[in-house]
Parts: C-alpha cells; sequence; structure tokens
C-alpha cells in the first residue's frame, strides 16, 4: 500500500525537476529573459555536455556482470515490435521518411524512467524496483540513445547530401560514376557510403558516444576488481550529472514557451502522440514481456515503466536535430488537468481542494464539510466568487432528509428538497424558494426483481410541465433490463445488461434509443472482461461510428490507473479523444 510517505518522496523527487520547466517557461514567455540565439545555446550545452555525463554516471554504477538477459531481451523486442510497423506505416505514407520512424520509436519506446519512473515505482514495488529500473536506464543510454543518435545522424546527413546533390550540376540521378580499376559504382551505392562515413565521424565525435562507451568500461573495471574512482572525479561527475537533469527540463520549458500554443504540435498530432506513449508503448511492453515469461513484480515495472510520459534524452535529440520537437514535448501532457486533494480535522472538518485547467483557463475552488450529529453543512467557494452553500438534516423523523442549498449572489438559486426512503419505495420532492418556483418530483416503488417510476418538474410561473419522465426496470441474478420514456414522451429506450461470466466478470450490454420527433435511432453495444483480478477492460460502439474503449489497472489498494480514448470511426479527420487518470488512495 502507497503510504503518504511514499507519496511525499515521488512528489520531493519529481516537483523540482518541473519546477525548472515551470522557471523556464515564465522566464521566456513572460520576462522575455532570453534570445532564440540563447536558447539555442542552452539546448546544445544539454546535448553535448550534460547528457553524456549523466549517462556517464547511470552506466558506471551499474553492476554489468548482473544485468537481467530476460529484462533486456523483452526491452529488444518492444523496441523490434515499435520499430517494424513504423518503418512499414513511414514506407506508405510518407514516402520512407526516417524522421517519422526516429519520432515514432522516441514515443513508444523512450518513456522518462530516470526522473519519474524510479521514485514512482519505488513506491509501488519498494527497492526491487529501482534495481530493475537501473538496468533499464542503462540500456537507455548505453544502447537506444546511440541508437537514437545514429538514427538522426543518418537523417541528418542524408538530407545534408540530398542539398548538396541538387546543387552540384556534375552528380545526376542516372549517371554512372567508374573508378579507375574500371568497375562501375552505382550513385546509390555511393550516397549510402557517404552517408556512413559522414555519420561515422560524426559518431566519433559526439561526447555522447565517449561518455557511454567510457562508463561500460569503468563499470567492468569496478565491478569486476572493485577499484573506485577518485572522490574528487566522482562529485565533480556527480554534480554536473544532477544538474544537467534540471538544464534538460530547464531546455524543454523554454522551447514551450517559443511556441504560439502550448501544445505545439495541434490537437490531432498530440492525440497520436499521447496514444502512442500511453497505449502502444506498454502494449507491446506487455505482449515482448509475457512471451519471454516475466513474471511477478519483474513484469509489473516492465509494463508500468513504458507507460511513464516522455523521455528528456529524446526531446533534447530532437530540438537539437530539429526533428519533431513539437510532437515530443507534448508526448506527456494533456490538455485538460484536474487536480484534488481533501483533508480531515480532528474536529470533523473535511477540506477539499480542487483546481481544473483547460486550456488557457484556470478553475478552482475550496470546499468544507462540517458535520455535527445528524446536519452536515457544505460550504464552497470559488474562483468566480461565488458561495454555495448546503445544508442536510438526516432523520429528522424515520426515513426522512431535508436538503436546503443556496449560492450568493444568486437571490432566485434556493431550493428546499425533501426525501423520503422505504424499503418499497422512494420519494423526493424539491421547490425553488421563489416566487414563481420550479416543482420537482421523482418516485419509484418496486422490490429487488421489478421497479417503476417517475421524474416530474412543473414551472408554476409557466404552468406547464418542463420534465416529464417514466420508467420502469426488470433484475434478477445474471441480467437487468429497463425501458424508459423521456423528454415529455419524444424519447423511448431500452436497455439490456447480462453477465456472462461472473468469475471473470464478463458482461454485455445494449442499449436502443428511439426519438419520436426524428424517427431517429441509436443502437450502442458493449462489453467488459477481468483479464486478471486486478485489470478490467470495457469497450463499446454505437451505429453512428463513435468507438470507445477503457483500460483499468489496480496497482495497489483502492489506487487505479486508467486509459480511455474514444473514436469517431466515420469520421477519422475529427480529433480522438484520449484520457489518463492516475488515482492514489493510502
Amino acid at each position: 500500500m502507497i503510504s503518504f510517505a511514499d507519496v511525499y518522496h515521488v512528489m520531493a523527487a519529481t516537483v523540482p525537476l518541473y519546477v525548472a520547466m515551470v522557471v523556464a517557461y515564465i522566464s521566456l514567455k513572460w520576462w522575455k529573459l532570453f534570445t532564440p540565439d540563447q536558447c539555442i545555446g542552452i539546448n546544445k550545452f544539454v546535448a553535448k555536455f550534460s547528457i553524456p555525463l549523466l549517462s556517464f554516471q547511470m552506466i558506471s554504477t551499474n553492476n554489468p556482470y548482473k544485468m537481467n538477459l530476460k529484462l533486456a531481451c523483452a526491452d529488444f523486442v518492444q523496441k523490434l515490435l515499435a520499430f517494424i510497423p513504423l518503418v512499414v506505416v513511414a514506407k506508405i505514407r510518407s514516402r520512407g521518411r526516417l524522421s517519422w520512424v526516429i519520432t515514432g520509436l522516441s514515443l513508444s519506446t523512450l518513456p522518462n524512467t530516470l526522473i519519474l519512473g524510479i521514485p514512482l515505482l519505488r513506491a509501488m514495488y519498494e527497492d526491487e524496483a529501482v534495481i530493475i529500473l537501473t538496468q533499464i536506464v542503462v540500456l537507455q543510454s548505453l544502447i537506444w540513445n546511440n541508437l537514437l543518435l545514429i538514427l538522426y545522424e543518418i537523417e541528418a546527413t542524408k538530407e545534408s547530401y540530398v542539398t548538396t546533390s541538387s546543387d552540384d550540376t556534375e552528380l545526376e540521378a542516372t549517371q554512372e560514376v567508374e573508378p579507375k580499376d574500371g568497375r562501375i559504382t552505382s550513385p546509390r551505392k555511393t550516397k549510402i557510403v557517404i552517408i556512413l562515413l559522414t555519420v561515422g565521424r560524426k559518431l566519433m565525435i559526439n561526447p555522447n558516444t565517449h561518455a557511454t562507451m567510457a562508463g561500460l568500461i569503468w563499470a567492468c573495471i569496478h565491478f569486476r576488481w572493485g577499484v573506485q574512482l577518485p572522490k574528487l572525479v566522482e562529485n565533480s561527475i556527480s554534480i554536473l550529472a544532477d544538474g544537467g537533469l534540471g538544464m534538460a527540463m530547464f531546455s524543454l520549458g523554454l522551447f514551450m514557451a517559443s511556441q504560439a500554443s502550448l501544445i505545439a504540435c495541434g490537437a490531432n498530432k498530440a492525440v497520436l502522440a499521447m496514444t502512442m506513449k500511453f497505449l502502444a508503448g506498454p502494449a507491446l511492453m506487455a505482449v515482448s514481456s509475457i512471451t519471454l515469461r516475466l513474471r511477478g513484480t519483474l513484469l509489473k515495472v516492465a509494463i508500468v515503466q513504458a507507460a511513464l510520459p516522455q523521455g528528456i534524452v529524446p526531446f533534447v535529440f530532437a530540438k537539437e536535430y530539429n526533428i519533431h520537437p513539437d510532437i515530443l514535448s507534448t508526448g506527456d501532457y494533456q490538455s485538460d488537468q484536474k487536480f484534488t486533494i481533501t483533508t480531515y480535522s480532528p474536529t470533523g472538518v473535511a477540506l477539499t481542494s480542487t483546481g481544473t485547467k483547460k486550456g488557457e483557463l484556470f478553475l478552482a475552488d475550496i470546499n468544507a464539510q462540517l458535520k455535527n450529529k445528524n446536519i452536515t453543512t457544505d460550504v464552497k467557494v470559488d474562483t468566480s466568487s461565488n458561495l454555495f452553500t448546503t445544508i442536510t438534516i438526516d432523520e429528522p423523523a424515520p426515513g426522512l432528509k431535508t436538503i436546503l442549498n443556496f449560492r450568493v449572489p444568486d437571490q432566485r438559486s434556493g431550493k428546499l428538497e425533501v426525501q423520503y426512503l422505504h424499503d418499497y419505495a422512494g420519494i423526493s420532492s424539491s421547490i425553488g424558494l421563489t416566487a414563481n418556483p420550479i416543482v420537482n418530483f421523482s418516485g419509484v416503488l418496486g422490490n429487488n426483481t421489478l421497479a417503476v417510476g417517475s421524474d416530474l418538474s412543473f414551472d408554476t410561473k409557466e404552468g406547464a410541465f418542463t420534465k416529464c419522465n417514466f420508467g420502469a426496470s426488470f433484475t434478477n441474478a445474471d441480467l437487468i433490463a429497463s425501458l424508459t420514456l423521456n423528454d415529455k414522451g419524444d424519447t423511448l429506450s431500452a436497455s439490456y445488461y447480462h453477465t456472462v461470466s461472473p468469475l471473470t466478470n464478463t458482461a454485455v450490454g445494449a442499449e436502443v434509443i428511439h426519438s419520436f420527433s426524428t424517427n431517429e435511432n441509436t443502437i450502442t453495444v458493449g462489453t467488459q472482461h477481468l483479464l486478471d483480478p486486478l485489470t478490467t477492460v470495457k469497450a463499446r460502439v454505437n451505429n453512428f461510428g463513435k468507438a470507445t474503449a477503457l483500460l483499468q489497472h489496480e496497482w495497489r489498494p483502492k489506487s487505479l490507473v486508467t486509459v480511455s480514448t474514444e473514436v469517431d470511426t466515420k469520421s477519422i479527420d475529427k480529433s480522438a479523444k484520449f484520457g489518463l487518470a492516475l488515482a492514489l488512495k493510502p
């Protein structure tokens, strides 16, 4: 179970780094402290100096003789499973452009394991997760970051070669070159050789190449013969490497501030980026891990780390080579964010603070709840200076509840509600506290098998019903069926829910809605299934082509991670909806 101390440790490790990003954003967006050339210089410092030292530190402190071979193989298979379809799609959609393959690999297979992964998964799976994640970080630093660098250099050299060749009138696409020994060399082979030689020269002078090799060599020496780095050298590297993390986040903040929009790549690409990051990446890692028979904590850590936000190093490289940095800067952000925290005092007062950010709009409110015997008082203040007050009196008489609520400064918002609950009946009635109030009535009669009810609303000023709904339901051990008439008799809906397997919580459902005014039908079918005792998947689709899917995993008691998406299959050009929720409950 995750304790408050674990949550604090996660926050203590991650918040300072995001503070660096926010400070950079404010410094450029509002204070204008940096010029574009200075921003480029900062990113180059991070790419050529800070990241290499960070790579050396991570690789040199990991024991290469105790690497988990199954984990390394699963990591390799995940990258391979991502690389193959990306190459195929790039060939079809973008004429084989390597840049989209690089960006797709960065999004789907290179998560932020170092900054977010270690503190978060330590809280989830204790110190065993740290050992596993350290090995994944080493694989990223030693193999995948260097491979990413090679791909970036190939793309940059290829683009440079194409540009140079187009200006050189002596090189023609159909011309053949005849060397002195008489052999014929095609221009395509010549181009490949030139590109490879150029890439090789650039990698030999790239600091990250030397840092990773030096880190591996020193790790082999240190863990084989126990030789220690001089304290002077070790502390110097540690200080510079720790500063590298902050500088990388600072560079990300500068880039975000330099864009016209917080989501620089646009909504469609942002949704695609988050789908690749939070759905494709973990799914591919799950397939490779299960195939190689990873079990227990090793399997859980491998899958969860793949769902972490976008890594910082791929963004730094993307910014350095100017290949889709706008997409990589979006891979770990949603357009809307919501944060809620609730605290309880010894006297029984509950305070709840909520903040919601939608685009450039920020909404917040504070709610205080006080219970005294059978009286509960809720007072909420929001950012629009509205004061909401609700007073609930529970059981002034057996089965009765009275609720009074009003909003200041709206004098017409007051409402008095009375509820009565019996074993076979429930009634609720409310009236607005105005000269011409709206009167609401709802009631239900029945038992555990059959129930009927109605919901009515009458406007005394207009002298007419504004709402008139009726419904009936039937329930037994494995099914629920209902029939409702809504919108004052204009809409008829019938729904059915059937439990197929209680053991796996597998169920199917369907709903049919008919509108008499438009003569239009809406048919929705859905299903749910328990993949394991902690993981649930749900899906539904309607006749208008709207498909929705949800995956929810309880990785700790009461703590849930949920990924959802909605796509309009008949209008692919429209933006898809994507959601990610993380609930931590001690």
